[in-house]
């Protein structure tokens, strides 16, 4: 029975396994323009990159035949294998499906599958209309031809025992003990700290290859979870859609004026780090007094320090793209793990491409945290270097290399460089576990001890890279911006949904400056959205696409700041400020005037529902 049990488990993953990847095949014969266009290479390594997540997958599918075969090892009754003999009708035809939708909406959208295309099922005529006939024809007979050659493959399968075999206690008990755990295991992608997502299919720079390495069935089902919840409809709903928008348009509709010119050259080169977990309240200059980032402290003597700047969202890859693509950080979700959204954001590294600039992104870990993996992919950076393009012999923590070694390796990788450039890089050591290879720079903290001291090693670290970067031919024409990507719970335990949490460090720095502006501050109000504007009208670049930015010198520009969390939203302004809880409660509120208080609260609100709106739209 035993042998019997583990022959047909895996004839049955290794048949889901290939109709996924038959699948990805025709995906790149039916667009074979398009994988002409990229490269035989590229479609072969498109196979290879893809299996993790196609594993994963299948496993998934696998756990529904694991307790029939559990059951039938018990009572050996056949029932259990005619009921997996039709999952697997149901779940090949189901594949199927979803597969040949995915092939005919690629045509026009340009994108996979997602849920939107769940939205059209409440709306079949409306659908059906809106198709060409021909494709709907070709579609139909191409499902029914497909689900008629794989009813016939299950039929070859045998997955059926025809023999009634013995009882088998200690198998049974093997088979419930270890078999889940092959199973987990395998569908979080491996014993890793950050389970699999879409991003471990992304490798190439071609985004039509990408697109294909992605199992489709994960991404539907996953995108489908990410919006279940609302789908279609606002959870913020305060006022008539229109009258939100008049009043987030009254934020953004000012006279357009240039303020100050801070840069020496036209086109200076960019190194922009963003520090893992750097809260406000770990830099002196920003209110601290715990000393740990002597380092920072070094370099904003002779910076330029942004001293109201406020993160948009509480993780890494909300920081990420609000910076790069200045989108602001939704409630509940996240639209960098939304392919078929992120595709309509703005990133300024594009347009600074334009413009002859080589793009690069370091990070000395996995970047598939948050799907941050596939963003950056999307977005064409020039050069991308994670953990596994290192030196196998350097050493690494739980999450990856440390940010010695990134700095060492974002050094070197710059001076082959050519340039005008834009260096990203992402550093980690101050991210838990905090195992950074010294320890107990500081014996302060309590319960925060082991992370202080990891900020203190990573402040080290990134002053040690500028030392080293004042010796290269390109420092004297590089602009440093230093910005962390959020917050982090510090000693002085403010709320999760306090402002003073979202207060993180920005960081204008390098020769470029002009000699005025160094060491100098800028006192207003600003958030993680405003780069991306501020930045390019520095560069006398065009910033009219991110619509969420606005440049933070124009004199006419208001003082604002917006963030989300979780399960709600917070918004800061010269007049006032509040936290708002989905559950209708304005907390942690202090406001100058009553009426500052209706005012803000009406002007929070409105940016929430518009932000989510278009989050939605997308």
């Amino acid at each position: 029975m035993s042998k019997i049990i583990i022959r047909n488990f895996i004839k049955q993953y290794l048949f889901f396994l290939f109709i996924t990847e038959v699948f990805r095949l025709f995906f790149f014969v039916v667009y074979f323009q398009k994988s002409a266009q990229a490269g035989i290479s590229e479609v072969f390594f498109s196979f290879f990159y893809a299996f993790r997540l196609d594993h994963a997958t299948v496993m998934y599918l696998m756990v529904i035949p694991f307790f029939l075969y559990f059951f039938y090892s018990i009572f050996r009754r056949k029932v259990f294998l005619t009921i997996n003999k039709y999952y697997t009708y149901f779940i090949s035809i189901l594949v199927a499906i979803i597969e040949v939708s995915n092939i005919a909406i690629y045509n026009e959208w340009g994108i996979k599958l997602n849920y939107k295309a769940v939205g059209y099922l409440t709306e079949p005529l409306e659908a059906l209309h809106s198709a060409r006939f021909a494709v709907l024809l070709t579609g139909a007979f191409a499902l029914v031809l497909v689900s008629l050659l794989l009813i016939y493959g299950v039929n070859k399968l045998k997955i059926n025992i025809k023999e009634k075999p013995r009882f088998n206690i200690w198998f049974t008990l093997l088979w419930f003990f270890i078999a889940p755990i092959i199973i987990f295991i395998s569908m979080r992608g491996g014993v890793q700290e950050i389970p699999i997502s879409q991003s471990q299919s992304y490798h190439s720079k071609d985004n039509f290859i990408n697109t294909a390495s992605v199992n489709t069935s994960w991404n539907l089902f996953y995108s489908i979870r990410q919006n279940s919840l609302y789908m279609s409809e606002n959870p913020f709903t305060f006022y008539s859609l229109s009258e939100a928008k008049k009043e987030v348009q009254i934020l953004y509709d000012f006279p357009k004026e240039k303020g100050i010119s801070l840069f020496t050259i036209e086109k200076p080169n960019i190194v922009l780090v963003f520090l893992e977990s750097m809260s406000g309240d770990f830099v002196d200059e920003l209110g601290s007094n715990l000393h740990i980032t002597p380092g920072l402290s070094k370099l904003i003597k002779d910076g330029y320090l942004f001293t109201n700047h406020y993160a948009s969202g509480m993780l890494s890859h909300q920081g990420i793209s609000a910076v790069l693509s200045a989108f602001p950080s939704t409630p509940i979700a996240s639209i960098t793990k939304q392919p078929g959204k992120y595709g309509n954001l703005p990133c300024f590294v594009k347009d600074l491409k334009t413009e002859g600039y080589y793009s690069s992104f370091h990070f000395g870990g996995q970047l598939i945290y948050g799907n941050i993996k596939a963003y950056i992919y999307y977005n064409e950076f020039d050069q991308i270097i994670e953990g596994v393009d290192f030196d196998a012999n350097i050493p690494e923590g739980s999450l990856g290399h440390h940010d010695e070694y990134l700095f060492t390796r974002l050094l070197a990788d710059i001076n082959e460089s050519p340039q005008p450039f834009f260096a990203g890089a992402f550093t980690l050591s101050s991210h838990s576990p905090f195992d950074q290879p010294v320890n107990n720079y500081k014996d302060i903290g309590g319960n925060y001890k082991d992370m202080l001291n990891s900020v203190y090693y990573s402040d080290s670290c990134l002053f040690d890279f500028v030392e080293k970067a004042k010796l290269q031919t390109w420092y004297d024409s590089t602009l440093f911006i230093f910005v962390s990507d959020h917050s982090h719970p510090s000693p002085f335990e403010f709320p999760y949904y306090s402002k003073e949490v979202r207060k993180i460090p920005l960081i204008f720095y390098g020769n470029v400056l002009k000699e005025e502006y160094r060491g100098k501050t800028f006192d207003k109000i600003i958030s993680q959205t405003d780069i991306a504007a501020t930045l390019l009208s520095q560069l006398n670049l065009p910033h009219d696409k991110y619509v969420w930015s606005k440049d933070v010198f124009n004199p006419n520009a208001p003082e604002f700041a917006y963030y989300g969390y979780d399960n709600g939203f917070g918004w800061i302004s010269p007049k006032g400020n509040y936290a708002y809880l989905m559950d209708g409660q304005i907390i942690e509120y202090q406001f100058e005037t009553k009426s500052d208080s209706l005012s803000l609260i009406k002007t929070g609100k409105s940016f929430v529902e518009t932000l989510y709106q278009q989050y939605l739209d997308y």
